[in-house]
Order: C-alpha cells, then sequence, then structure tokens
C-alpha cells in the first residue's frame, strides 16, 4: 500500500506548484516558529523562512519522501539561524571597533572622514534598490566580509553565480550612482576601486 503523501512528493519533485503550495501551508507556521525561537525580530524569522522554501524548491528533486523534506526543513532552519546569529555577533563586534576607532581620532580626521561617511550612505541607500539575490550576494561579500565559497555554501549555489551576481550589484549601483549624479557616481565608483569591490 502506497503512503498517502506519496502522490504529492512525486508531483512536487516534478515542479507541481500546487504540490509546492501544500508543503508551504503544512510546515511554514511551525518552522517559522521554530525560526523565531532563535531570531528575535519577526521580519528577520519572516525572511529566514521565506529563504529556507525557495530552497527546498530549488532542491526539490532530491528529496524523496516527506520525511526528507522535514529533515531539510528544519536542518537548513537551523543552520540559517546560527548564520544570522554570526552574522549579528559580527555587526556587534564591528560596532565596538568603531566607535573605538571614533574615540581613537583626532577631531581633524573626523572632517577628513566625511566624505567617506557620505559615499559609504549613498552606497546603502542604492543598495536597498538591488534585485534581492545581487543584494545579499552583495552584503555578505562586502558588508560582511564572506568569501565567495562561504557565500556559495550558505545560499547553496556555485561560485559562478556569485561572481555573476558581485558583478550584477556593481554594475547596476554603478550605472544608478553615476545617473543621480555624474560626479557623486563617479567619486562613489573610485571609492569601490580603492576598497577592491570592483576586483
Amino acid at each position: 500500500m502506497e503512503h498517502p503523501d506519496h502522490d504529492l512528493i512525486i508531483q512536487f519533485n516534478q515542479g507541481d506548484a500546487r504540490a509546492y503550495t501544500a508543503i508551504y501551508n503544512k510546515y511554514f507556521h511551525t518552522l517559522y516558529f521554530f525560526v523565531r525561537r532563535f531570531v528575535p525580530e519577526k521580519e528577520d524569522a519572516e525572511d529566514i523562512t521565506a529563504e529556507i522554501f525557495l530552497k527546498l524548491w530549488r532542491l526539490r528533486a532530491n528529496l524523496e519522501s516527506i520525511k526528507n523534506i522535514e529533515a531539510f526543513l528544519y536542518i537548513t532552519a537551523r543552520n540559517a539561524c546560527l548564520d544570522f546569529l554570526r552574522h549579528l555577533k559580527r555587526q556587534s563586534e564591528k560596532e565596538k571597533e568603531l566607535v573605538y576607532t571614533l574615540l581613537q581620532q583626532p577631531p581633524d580626521s573626523l572632517l577628513q572622514d566625511d566624505v567617506k561617511t557620505e559615499v559609504l550612505k549613498a552606497i546603502q541607500t542604492e543598495m536597498t534598490k538591488l534585485p534581492p539575490s545581487c543584494r545579499r550576494v552583495f552584503e555578505m561579500a562586502y558588508m560582511e566580509g564572506r568569501s565567495n565559497e562561504e557565500i556559495a555554501a550558505t545560499l547553496q549555489i556555485n561560485n559562478q553565480s556569485v561572481r555573476n551576481n558581485k558583478q550584477r550589484a556593481i554594475k547596476l549601483l554603478r550605472l544608478t550612482l553615476l545617473n543621480r549624479n555624474i560626479l557623486a557616481g563617479a567619486v562613489i565608483w573610485l571609492y569601490l576601486a580603492v576598497l577592491r569591490i570592483i576586483g
């Protein structure tokens, strides 16, 4: 006798959207509350849970049973929570370093940093307008300092996709900034080059 979920799994493996919706509806809330136990902000927990289901869809052909799907969802959720918490820790450490650096600098040097501050503000503003995949890769590469290999492993994509997204993000940022203000865009692009973001 076949398991009642047998047909659902076959349809899901074949890319049937209704089968995916059925699995999504079955597991979303329990998975979300699992993530929320470790991630304090509601919006962050929702984003992480949504990303887990995107990975599930991309890897659907490899999952042959409900047990496989359940295991995948919870292992991926656990890893995503760990990555998120590490990211928060790195951010906190960077903030402490920035405060320390700021306190060590003489007042004259703070004026010289005004241009850098404006450049970074402009980049961050335009970064939010990037396509989600480009933005995530850009953040991981240039804000979190992760290598291509780390990004590929975390997002479950290949290295070439990481490189493509980085190049696309830089191209879009450059075009947007140049269109908004040619002089400011040129300064920003030069600053990006100094930071080796275009490399």
